[in-house]
């Protein structure tokens, strides 16, 4: 038995991500696609199981993994028999860490191990019933009933089928300039190819734009995309907007994409796909994952989307977050054991991976793994954004911030604080971020201590002369970066403040 929900509400797709694809058709619109898309967070590999607890747990449950590839029922933080599983298999481009693929997290997914040794680098496809190798009620394998293509395949069940094509034209989309088949080994199995179009080969493209209608984007897919999106700061446009499949490679290759009139999450036209919503088993809630949209904003981001939305106005120097961390009253940030205790978030950022509670501050990672929080979903409209925090490290450092914010490149922050020292007030400022973000800040390798973050709205027109703050001292002034800088030179631009100045 599968755990299914109905679509009941559409994804709120950021204003902007997608405009620079508007009028485009066919190789254009490909390449515009991966332009938005390739510019991700590249998550480590071996960080995907911290990642997974934020992206893949079943909806209406706390702990449950979802499995694309089994119905066996395992829960976080530490399931006991699965792996991360590349859907477009990484012996397809040659070597695994040669390509950011291999730890992106629309391709890698939790797998149970006995689905993932059976499914191996086999493409999907229709298996031959007389022909089966492995089957459980989430997938079978076996030779291909289909004449293009005479090798094995996988075969997700029907409900699925959508989800792995969209998967596959992310991937030809965002990865088209991978060494696709340059393994001589696979080559065969491989479904693309070194070219920026189609990527797609021809024996596999016409049955994934079949799943592709027949299976349209379901709340599950909605939810993980947005839950994605607030790790990586990209999207899966092909869920967004289903009908870019057939502007690329299907009917409407002659047409341009009209961004203006396309429907999120395909509407009506897709079927409005119900999809599923995760394992059997006591972990479960059949009443998980429905509703009114109000659990699609409480999973992607811990807060509700519709107390902003991109038609809210907010005024410059407006604080949208001022987070303390005066709710942790446990641990210390000064001793080597004054932070064991697990954090599970507040309000302002409740989503969380390996964060401990540290007396006013939060410990990010661990002395193996990187730590990160998430906010909620932040009602702002979109644009200029700031974020303020303080910052130090471990006995040592140990790398450095990394800090994101929805439909902007991730930025990174140097410091060299350590457990003895005061803390350091570092602001980076994205120039433009997508309506109603979400902000996230995490460790680069392993472990960090942050407090007092602040999100707001710079003033990033405010240009003045600081003539007379010359004589400050150099640490007052922050590069756009939010790092400190020694040498201030006429001409450039800092922060002072919190403000954006040009010394002049």
């Amino acid at each position: 038995m599968l755990l299914g929900f109905a679509q009941t509400s559409f994804a709120d797709v950021p204003d902007h991500y997608y405009q620079s694809i508007d009028g485009k058709k066919k190789v254009e619109l490909k390449k515009a696609l991966q332009n938005i898309i390739k510019k991700h967070y590249v998550a480590k590999y071996k960080e995907l199981w911290n990642w997974y607890e934020t992206t893949d747990v079943v909806p209406g449950t706390t702990n449950q993994v979802f499995d694309y590839y089994s119905d066996v029922v395992e829960y976080f933080p530490e399931p006991s028999n699965m792996n991360k599983e590349h859907a477009c298999p990484q012996s397809w481009w040659g070597s695994g860490a040669s390509c950011d693929c291999y730890s992106d997290l629309f391709n890698v997914m939790p797998s149970n191990s006995n689905a993932n040794s059976a499914k191996s680098n086999y493409p999907v496809g229709v298996v031959k019933s007389s022909n089966i190798t492995y089957s459980n009620p989430r997938m079978k394998v076996g030779s291909s009933a289909r004449s293009q293509y005479e090798g094995k395949v996988f075969e997700p069940c029907d409900e699925y089928k959508g989800d792995f094509a969209r998967i596959y034209f992310y991937v030809a989309t965002c990865y088209a300039d991978a060494a696709w088949g340059s393994n001589t080994n696979v080559a065969s199995t491989c479904a693309f190819t070194q070219q920026d179009y189609p990527t797609v080969k021809p024996w596999i493209l016409d049955l994934l734009l079949e799943w592709h209608h027949a299976d349209p984007p379901s709340e599950w897919e909605v939810i993980r995309n947005e839950r994605v999106y607030s790790v990586q700061t990209n999207r899966n446009p092909f869920i967004d907007y289903p009908q870019l499949a057939d502007y690329i490679w299907g009917d409407s290759i002659d047409y341009a994409f009209d961004l203006s009139t396309a429907l999120v999450n395909g509407g009506a036209d897709y079927g409005q796909g119900t999809g599923e919503g995760g394992n059997t088993g006591d972990g479960g809630d059949t009443g998980g994952g429905t509703g009114d949209g109000g659990d699609t904003g409480g999973d992607t981001g811990g807060g509700d989307t519709g107390d902003g939305g991109s038609d809210i106005n907010v005024e410059v120097g407006t604080v949208l977050i001022d987070e303390p961390f005066d709710d942790i009253t446990e641990g210390n940030d000064n001793s080597n054991t004054g932070a064991n205790a697990q954090w599970s978030g507040n309000d302002n950022f409740p989503n969380v991976v390996t964060a401990y509670k540290a007396g006013g501050a939060v410990k990010l990672g661990s002395s193996k793994n990187p730590g990160s929080i998430t906010s909620r979903t932040i009602a702002y409209q979109g644009g200029p954004l700031a974020v303020r925090v303080k910052v130090k490290g471990w006995t040592a450092v140990e790398g450095e911030l990394q800090i994101s914010a929805s439909g902007a490149q991730l930025k990174s922050v140097a410091y060299e604080a350590t457990m003895t020292d005061a803390y350091e007030e570092h602001t980076v400022v994205f120039d433009s971020v997508a309506a109603n973000p979400i902000v996230s800040i995490a460790t680069s390798t392993k472990r960090a201590f942050i407090t007092e973050v602040t999100v707001f709205v710079p003033e990033t027109t405010a240009i003045r002369s600081v003539e007379t703050e010359k004589t400050d001292s150099p640490a007052t002034f922050l590069n756009l970066y939010g790092q400190k800088v020694s040498n201030i030179e006429l001409g450039n631009i800092y922060l002072v403040n919190g403000r954006k100045v040009v010394v002049q």
